[in-house]
């Protein structure tokens, strides 16, 4: 299988990790059950072929609104910083944006991280979201969800997979037309069940209401 999206994003992000940890630590400032028959009917309805309905993104922070998730995990800690991701433009390219968040004290324990490429069409964004569909179960901790209604098709899992020095790792993976976006919420301390059974409809918001303003 060629590079996935996942592997795109760690040749950007990985130089930067620890750098982003540290900022994380020094810084002031109800799962569903799986479905096989879940997303089918708008994956079905979607094209197949074709260059796709979005364009690269290059700003991803300014389009997305993180209300939904500090509702739902914890208040925001300093201000999202976006970057640019893709190591091979020619086949895909995007953004991220991450936002810190607290949920004790007054120091960054968790981020909120969005990620959102776009692949050159949409036959090679169906290859790619199949392989991270097949690949989850093995970095999962329980069930791997299909989530309907979200995109032309959308899975979740928490993520437990090379997860250190993370306690929690949320993500939610959204394919729609040639666009994958991926919502990750990682914390430092563990989350309550409380927080993470609100976190996922959040995610799924935060995804929702970002892919109309992503289309070309």
């Amino acid at each position: 299988m060629g590079t996935s999206g996942h592997g795109m994003r760690a040749a950007r992000w990985g130089a930067g990790t620890l750098v982003v940890l540290a900022a994380l630590a020094g810084c002031s400032s109800g799962d569903g059950k799986p479905s096989a028959h879940a997303g089918a009917s708008s994956a079905a309805a979607e094209a197949t072929k074709g260059p796709g309905d979005y364009r690269p993104p290059t700003a991803l922070c300014p389009k997305i609104d993180f209300g939904p998730l500090t509702a739902a995990v914890a208040p925001t800690a300093g201000a999202p910083k976006g970057q640019l991701t893709g190591s091979d433009p020619s086949t895909a390219a995007g953004a991220a944006c991450l936002q810190a968040f607290r949920t004790t004290g007054t120091k960054a324990d968790g981020r909120s991280t969005v990620y959102c490429s776009a692949w050159k069409d949409v036959p090679i964004a169906i290859k790619q979201y199949a392989y991270r569909l097949s690949s989850a179960p093995k970095e999962a901790q329980g069930a791997v969800v299909k989530e309907s209604g979200l995109g032309g098709e959308a899975f979740r899992y928490r993520n437990v997979k090379d997860a250190a020095p993370f306690a929690d790792d949320l993500r939610l993976v959204v394919r729609d037309s040639n666009m994958e976006c991926e919502v990750q919420v990682q914390s430092l301390k563990p989350l309550t069940d409380q927080q993470v059974k609100a976190a996922w409809p959040a995610m799924a918001v935060t995804v929702r209401t970002l892919l109309p303003k992503l289309r070309s």
